[in-house]
């Protein structure tokens, strides 16, 4: 009998201890639309001074302020460094940490021009921070993404008309993993929706392609100064969102996807 009560007493606190991940999947599909007003003051020696405003419809109800500077050492690399101001409608206005974020850009893009073509290739890290005091289980102060996309424009002879399209692809590069794989080297029961409880001991990775951005659209060159870009974007959205009862210690992991058809008009005034 005491061998039995000296087992149980040693394994009574691993059973204590035991903590569940309840894992979802959901899938939503939202039609949006965006507004882009871009102004651009051209200097010398390759210097650009870029001020833009992005209004996106519901459900985002988001608006982003820009402001970058450009540099073009070369007619065939362009280097750009911005600053956004996040709003977030959404959200209420009792408090600004829950409404605004900021973003820092670094771009570098690559561009070539062969004939009626115009092909770029764009590479970049952006930085979204979030203001206020964060639970650094479930969310980082700030996130990195790296930004890739590929873009090619034609011009349709004889007309002020161009054929515009794009793939962009966002990766996530830190996404906050630590604590959630650190209960697999602990008593951990891991219920999904479609499968029976089971122990799961497979590790998440704090890099992910969290969006892909297929677009294609008309861009109309009214002349020298203005332009006009009106185009469709699927856009896939993908988020591992993390929430902690730190009361019973269970986890709530959501694998969380969206499809967004997106319809995108642009307005630009270079002087």
């Amino acid at each position: 009998m005491k061998p039995f009560l000296s087992l149980l007493l040693a394994i009574f606190p691993f059973v204590l201890s035991a903590q569940t991940i309840t894992e979802s999947h959901t899938h939503t599909t939202t039609p949006e639309a965006h507004l882009f007003a871009t102004f651009v003051k051209s200097f010398d020696h390759g210097l650009a001074l870029t001020f833009e405003e992005e209004i996106r419809s519901a459900p985002s109800h988001r608006a982003h302020t820009t402001v970058a500077l450009g540099y073009t050492p070369i007619p065939y690399l362009n280097i750009y460094a911005g600053y956004t101001l996040k709003l977030y409608g959404n959200q209420g206005w009792t408090d600004p940490n829950k409404y605004l974020q900021h973003r820092a850009n670094v771009l570098f893009t690559g561009q070539v021009k062969l004939g009626q073509w115009n092909l770029s290739l764009r590479e970049g890290v952006m930085l979204d921070a979030r203001a206020g005091e964060v639970d650094k289980r479930v969310k980082n102060q700030v996130d990195f993404t790296l930004r890739s996309r590929l873009q090619a424009v034609y011009s349709i002879p004889k007309t002020p008309l161009g054929i515009v399209a794009k793939f962009e692809i966002l990766n996530t590069l830190n996404a906050p993993v630590a604590y959630i794989n650190s209960l697999h080297n602990s008593t951990l029961q891991y219920t999904t929706l479609h499968n029976a409880t089971q122990h799961n001991t497979t590790p998440h990775y704090g890099q992910y392609i969290s969006e892909l951005r297929p677009e294609l659209g008309l861009q109309w060159k009214i002349n020298k100064q203005h332009s006009l870009t009106l185009t469709y974007r699927y856009n896939y959205l993908y988020d591992r969102a993390l929430s902690i009862d730190d009361a019973s210690g269970n986890i709530s992991l959501n694998h969380k996807r969206t499809t967004k058809h997106l319809i995108l008009l642009a307005y630009k005034l270079g002087w």
